[in-house]
């Protein structure tokens, strides 16, 4: 896994106003993120980012979705960026309850989004299967980790991640939550039919977007990517703003 750790002063720049939130994990864990705010939110977006890279890519990407009208939160996960600690399947779960925990102190449950990008899919698939959340985006999601490493060891920079197997599909059958799936057909990294299993795994309450000719990064540059983000998040978090 491609990491890459920041000190607590280096400095993170945005164009939307933003705190940076340091949270006490299991085992010894300390987690960085950024809560990036908006006037008259909707509810807020809990954005688990890809492998590559930490919160000084992912952060302006996940800024992005303050366009809809929402807050944002995204988290580095250990030994990215800020973030600190000894690193598995289970601290990383643990860690993304700690997240939504913490957000949920704002924002009512109904009004919180998960959205997991391609690694991120894991810690967005796990807490749809154990709360409530309005709604859960998956963005170039894999069934399970081991079906697309199996596949594309000469690509995917697994590292770890093999040790893990991140087993969206059997987590997304509890979850009650409406759900959105969008998957490129040119996707190499994770292919498109990693995708469409999840979705087929949870059909009676997910949506697929397929985006022909879509790969694995350029996903909101298709206008249909959009439109279909913003008609899922009106109807099931429709206009109403939260009061701060």
């Amino acid at each position: 896994m491609p990491l890459g750790t920041l000190s607590e002063n280096d400095l993170i720049e945005l164009g939307t106003d933003f705190t940076e939130v340091f949270l006490d994990g299991v085992e010894g864990g300390r987690i960085h993120a950024l809560h990036i705010k908006v006037p008259d939110p909707k509810g807020c977006i809990l954005y688990f980012h890809g492998n590559t890279g930490h919160i000084t890519r992912w952060g302006p990407i996940a800024e992005e979705l303050t366009s809809f009208g929402f807050d944002v939160f995204v988290p580095d996960y250990r030994g990215y960026g800020k973030s600190r600690g000894k690193r598995s399947q289970e601290t990383l779960y643990a860690d993304a309850l700690l997240c939504f925990d913490y957000v949920n102190k704002s924002y009512p449950e109904k009004k919180i989004c998960l959205y997991g990008r391609s690694l991120g899919s894991a810690m967005a698939s796990w807490l749809a299967g154990r709360t409530n959340a309005g709604g859960v985006v998956l963005e170039t999601p894999f069934n399970n980790l081991r079906d697309v490493a199996a596949h594309h060891t000469k690509i995917i920079p697994v590292g770890f991640l093999l040790k893990y197997g991140f087993r969206n599909h059997l987590h997304l059958r509890y979850s009650k939550s409406p759900i959105l799936i969008a998957h490129g057909t040119k996707d190499i990294i994770v292919p498109y039919r990693c995708g469409f299993s999840l979705f087929k795994t949870a059909k009676s309450k997910a949506e697929m977007v397929t985006i022909p000719g879509g790969h694995h990064g350029d996903l909101n540059g298709y206008p249909v990517f959009r439109e279909k983000l913003q008609a899922f998040f009106d109807k099931n978090f429709g206009r109403e703003k939260i009061e701060k």
